[in-house]
């Protein structure tokens, strides 16, 4: 649907939040005299910049290591391999910050039965999953919703529409701790791929892709949906991207955030951080840990 030189079309977007940051950032108030307060300025924004930027570009790094995986083109005929190739490197990931928060987009527009659009929506959950437990590793919580709805593109890259107000609501209402929401839309999108009536060889690997996606969905305790991070799954499909190193860093800061706000009984962070350690726990055997 195009209005006024805008194309409408569904996306799957993904909503980043660095959690702690807007709390320092409030702890500026204004341009400090004193030269004692100016050093503490200098600091906080620092730290807090640099937390930011550090994550963008392992965003980035991850982004262009899922979307560099070569498929297996050998379970595909050999007069359809170009073609399958072909489609695989079709996945047109978005990706862009806004002040302390992260977007990507996947446009899911598709004239070769889905296979481009899973694709993209493949990379973009291996990316969401290796950036997550990377910003645990280094002590950068971030939380994220993923959903599927209507947006189109405005000044080059950036999304507008009902699509990222769903990764928001997610994101900021929904999700509470360190973990991946998922919406409804994008659990029924996957359904709707998988079902679909596939003409083509291209159509049957779309299909198996969206069941690969959907096995990456787990349901939490509180019932809602999210990215299983730690799941083997996640593991076969970032092979080379996620490591037990990258799992045990992570798994640390968990427990040291646990037993810090155990610790200052703040039942509110507590209990969320014992929420993700308990989830730590059910998959450490996954990863080899102890």
């Amino acid at each position: 649907m195009t209005c006024d030189n805008f194309l409408f079309q569904h996306y799957l977007v993904v909503f980043f939040d660095h959690l702690g940051q807007r709390e320092n950032l409030r702890k500026i108030t204004g341009i400090p005299i004193i030269e004692d307060e100016k050093q503490r300025l200098i600091e906080i924004i620092k730290e807090s910049i640099g937390r930011v930027l550090n994550i963008r570009t392992a965003f980035k790094d991850y982004f262009e290591s899922a979307n560099s995986y070569k498929p297996d083109a050998n379970r595909v005929p050999p007069e359809l391999r170009e073609k399958f190739l072909t489609s695989q490197r079709k996945a047109d990931l978005i990706f862009y910050g806004i002040s302390d928060a992260v977007v990507i987009a996947v446009p899911l527009m598709s004239n070769d039965e889905n296979c481009a659009a899973i694709n993209g929506i493949h990379d973009a959950f291996v990316a969401t999953c290796g950036i997550g437990l990377l910003s645990l590793s280094v002590n950068v919580p971030i939380r994220a919703g993923l959903d599927v709805g209507v947006a189109t593109q405005i000044d080059d890259k950036e999304i507008y529409g009902p699509a990222l107000e769903r990764a928001v609501y997610l994101e900021s209402k929904l999700a509470e701790y360190p973990r991946f929401m998922v919406g409804k839309e994008l659990l029924n999108y996957l359904l709707w791929v998988e079902n679909q009536m596939a003409k083509t060889h291209i159509g049957l690997i779309a299909k198996g892709t969206a069941t690969f996606c959907r096995e990456i969905i787990i349901q939490d305790t509180d019932g809602r949906y999210m990215l299983d991070f730690l799941g083997s799954k996640i593991k076969e499909a970032a092979d080379g991207v996620i490591d037990q190193k990258l799992v045990a860093s992570a798994f640390d800061f968990v427990i040291s955030q646990y037993d810090k706000y155990l610790k200052e009984e703040n039942k509110t962070l507590a209990s969320r951080y014992y929420r993700l350690l308990r989830y730590f726990h059910s998959r450490k055997s996954i990863w080899g840990l102890n």
